[in-house]
């Protein structure tokens, strides 16, 4: 038969593959080294001087959850989806990869650290900051003129059609 030790070894190999650090984002479940492995694009080389050391350090921890969830990691991978989010925004461009300046990716991470290991993270590495020059969606208001005039020009239409319909015998 087979012999204990590669038994053993065999369910090491497997319960490696489960207890290894996977982050869902979206319908996609990704290990710890393609977290950051977003396909060359423009905010892949603005956010380069970032990322790098980010997608280093999590390479380093080697799918070991305690490592992968100290503030230094955490701290570093926060820091790169946050210059992708904000190089998106400036740029008004949608992003190249669901992982590319994602507040859910950041969100799966923490929820992992907690999972795993019950670690909670402080409340500024556990989602991404939308950059200080953002002023929100631009919604296009009426300006106050053409309010006046439309509702002026309403109104008009609106007593004509009374007065036609009130002298119509």
């Amino acid at each position: 038969m087979f012999s204990p030790v590669v038994v053993l070894a065999f369910f090491t190999v497997l319960a490696g593959r489960v207890l290894a650090f996977n982050i869902t984002v979206g319908t996609r479940n990704l290990g710890a080294n393609e977290i950051l492995a977003i396909p060359d694009s423009p905010v892949k080389t603005a956010c380069a001087s970032i990322c790098t050391p980010a997608s280093t350090a999590i390479a380093a921890c080697n799918d070991d959850t305690a490592c992968l969830c100290r503030t230094d990691t955490v701290t570093a991978f926060v820091n790169c989806e946050t210059c992708m989010l904000h190089n998106l925004i400036n740029t008004n461009k949608p992003a190249p990869d669901i992982r590319a300046g994602s507040n859910v990716a950041v969100g799966a991470y923490a929820g992992v650290c907690k999972t795993d290991l019950n670690i909670t993270l402080p409340a500024n590495l556990t989602a991404l900051a939308l950059p200080a020059t953002w002023d929100g969606p631009f919604v296009s208001v009426l300006p106050v003129g053409a309010a006046a005039v439309t509702v002026i020009a309403g109104g008009i239409l609106g007593f004509s059609a009374l007065y036609i319909l009130s002298n119509l015998e």
